[in-house]
């Protein structure tokens, strides 16, 4: 080995040993309001320690790392936002994305990932009610934002040749309903049944009011390991990565009641993170399975090969994998 890739190994190491200390500064900066508090025309170390209470020492320090990071810009002693920031970092913004990481649940549940690996008990179970709703509202209002412009893309894969046909749409644990809200937008023929725990759907109204989509819009509350489906009901049913939190038993029994819910035709659609069937690449979804791991009973990712056993052992014999975007496909199951 020369010593040029020996030092290339040794800094690849050391980036990725490292990476923990730009996540946390970002977050560290969305808790402490940095970004609010520049916009808000505080420029200077000394004005922004003032108005978050804070060591001018360690707000300077804070403030130039996120200059290095490119969520600040700096002149002379001054700092303003950078258009990432403005758009995406400030409260106020209709586009924010903060929220997520306003609290450290998803940084404290990685810290036991040693003790979780060998025990195998996350220290919460966020399938559960309670866990549940306590933190998919902070992440719903950030998944919202990241998720519109894909779900925009998806509805019109949808409603290609269909935008003039009524179709009965579920929206299964919906969280804002981000991946249904645009079928209704692009079609008033779309009607939706939005599932989740009813403390989520009171969030759901919210965003479902903000589109202006309320009167195609029905509520059915509960576990969606209890709720009855019904059979024959829907045309389309949409499960947006709910998959990897349930795991694989739940998601069996899930796939069973669903596959009876649909119409002849029906298609379900599986949004979610898919290694390939060697679970080799791409990296995302398999670290993604370890943040199931610390955070639910039995979540996991699951590949193509996995969801087609699934599909057809619920009589949904056509399955296949869409490319809606760059690095954005969905799985497709289809009743004949």
């Amino acid at each position: 080995m020369s010593q040029d890739i020996k030092e290339q190994q040794l800094q690849r190491i050391s980036h990725m040993f490292h990476a923990y200390t730009s996540s946390r500064t970002l977050m560290t900066a969305v808790q402490l309001g940095i970004f609010n508090c520049i916009s808000q025309g505080n420029s200077t170390v000394e004005q922004v320690a003032s108005a978050i209470d804070a060591t001018p020492r360690g707000v300077r320090m804070l403030l130039n790392a996120l200059v290095g990071l490119e969520f600040l810009k700096k002149k002379d002693q001054y700092y303003e936002l950078e258009p990432i920031s403005a758009r995406f970092l400030v409260k106020t913004s209709a586009d924010y994305v903060g929220a997520m990481f306003e609290i450290d649940d998803l940084w404290n549940t990685w810290s036991h990932l040693n003790q979780v690996i060998k025990t195998g008990q996350p220290p919460r179970a966020l399938e559960q009610e309670q866990k549940a709703t306590e933190f998919f509202p902070h992440l719903v209002k950030s998944l919202h934002t990241m998720s519109l412009g894909r779900s925009a893309r998806l509805a019109d894969m949808l409603l290609k040749d269909k935008a003039n046909i009524p179709l009965n749409v579920l929206d299964i644990a919906c969280g804002s309903g981000v991946w249904s809200i645009p079928l209704a937008e692009k079609s008033d023929k779309v009607m939706v049944t939005a599932q989740d725990f009813s403390k989520v759907l009171e969030l759901t109204k919210t965003y479902v009011q903000r589109h202006g989509v309320e009167k195609q819009y029905a509520y059915l509350a509960g576990d969606l390991k209890q709720v009855d489906y019904g059979e024959n009901k829907y045309d389309i049913v949409i499960l947006g990565n709910i998959v990897h939190s349930e795991g694989e038993n739940s998601s069996r029994v899930l796939f069973q009641k669903l596959g009876k819910a649909l119409k002849p035709h029906g298609r379900i659609i599986i949004i979610d993170m898919f290694p390939n069937n060697e679970r080799s690449a791409p990296a995302y979804p398999l670290l993604f399975a370890l943040n199931m791991l610390v955070n639910t009973s039995e979540g996991d990712t699951f590949t193509f090969e996995e969801y087609c056993q699934w599909l057809n052992e619920a009589n949904i014999p056509k399955v296949f994998m869409e490319e809606i975007a760059p690095e954005f496909s969905v799985i497709v199951g289809e009743v004949l």
